[in-house]
């Protein structure tokens, strides 16, 4: 019974404890799940029947870390850009322009397993980016890490949205994190309990 629009350029916010329905909810936007009725349009397209079309014009960051822990950043990243096709000879150089945006590039070459729950967050990130997505989905983007890590990880999503004029949507259970977003809506048990604009 969602009923939600997201401006181009913002950063929506889905809030709610664990089990609200946030993760189902990004799920179906993202075209992984299939609503079981009404409607979800994401980038003008209909979920259920331009699935393809909208995973190439969008971003997904999950809630787990989605990365080969025996390998190095850099590798995961150059791994992940061939998945998205992004042409070989810009492969390295957009691997260096994700790596400076999250502040990883002096570690390009450690190896994910030797990284902090920060580090891992941050390399997450940057595959979700790699292939410049005009929506960024984030389902709990800063669970698990300290609140230093936390603050530099929404610097860094603030960044995406003033710099590359990305739209986010992020899932999270922390209810501080509300302030960084233009608008909010609250889940609670699958159903929406609260919505608004921030002042």
């Amino acid at each position: 019974g969602l009923n939600l629009e997201i401006d181009r350029g913002s950063i929506f916010g889905l809030l709610g404890p664990n089990g609200a329905g946030k993760t189902t909810t990004i799920s179906i936007l993202c075209t992984l799940l299939q609503p079981t009725s009404g409607q979800a349009i994401v980038l003008g397209q209909d979920v259920r029947n331009h699935a393809d079309a909208i995973r190439r014009r969008i971003g997904v960051v999950p809630q787990d870390i989605a990365l080969y822990p025996s390998l190095t950043a850099r590798e995961n990243l150059r791994y992940f850009a061939r998945i998205l096709r992004i042409p070989r000879d810009r492969i390295e150089q957009r691997i260096d322009e994700c790596l400076e945006l999250v502040g990883l590039r002096d570690f390009s070459h450690k190896r994910v397993a030797d990284f902090s729950g920060g580090m891992k967050r941050r390399t997450n990130l940057a595959v979700g980016i790699l292939h410049e997505p005009e929506l960024l989905f984030l389902d709990e983007p800063t669970v698990g890490v300290d609140p230093v890590s936390r603050r530099d990880l929404w610097r860094i999503i603030e960044r995406l949205v003033q710099e590359q004029e990305a739209t986010v949507l992020v899932a999270t259970s922390y209810l501080d994190e509300a302030e960084h977003c233009q608008r909010v809506m609250v889940l609670y048990d699958g159903e929406l309990i609260a919505s608004g604009l921030q002042e």
